[in-house]
């Protein structure tokens, strides 16, 4: 390398002026992003949730009436554990309450007002059961092998996104 070329190396700035603006631009976009997807979630108490097999209503729970009303009996099982929990065995038309196949154990715990899927044989990765418990009116859990989907009761669908799950 040329003396020329080394002494105009050491001249030059690492950072120019636009290159400054550009990543303080890139920087506040993200900063915006972040924003709008924090602060606009909703984040209110969970009134009840209802839980749909094939885009069919399977069954709903209240949480101020303590209210279990089920739409699709020969497909689910209900045991009680205490005050605190209820847990709903879900089965699919194939599966067999019984035998415990096709099927998702749906678990409420009416306390703390959440709701998870805790057990389930729909695939390997079993996205349903790792997915986040329904705290607030803005979850969703999505269980697509066994088509099935659990909601707060007071969602709204604008049907333009699809759920991941």
């Amino acid at each position: 390398m040329s003396l020329k070329k080394v002494e105009q190396v050491k001249k030059d700035r690492f950072f120019r002026v636009w290159d400054i603006l550009v990543y303080g631009i890139i920087a506040a976009v993200i900063v915006a992003l972040f924003l709008a997807v924090t602060l606009t979630s909703d984040k209110s108490t969970l009134e009840g949730i209802e839980v749909y097999y094939n885009n069919n209503l399977a069954f709903t729970y209240d949480f101020a009436e303590d209210k279990l009303d089920i739409t699709l009996e020969d497909n689910i099982a209900v045991e009680e554990n205490g005050a605190r929990t209820l847990k709903i065995l879900f089965c699919t038309d194939d599966g067999s309450l019984a035998e415990h196949t096709d099927y998702n154990l749906i678990e409420i715990n009416k306390s703390e007002r959440t709701v998870s899927v805790t057990e389930s044989d729909c695939s390997n990765r079993k996205d349903c059961v790792y997915t986040a418990a329904i705290k607030n009116s803005s979850g969703l859990i999505v269980c697509t092998p066994h088509r099935l989907r659990i909601m707060p009761a007071d969602y709204k669908d604008d049907g333009q996104t699809l759920p991941v799950g």
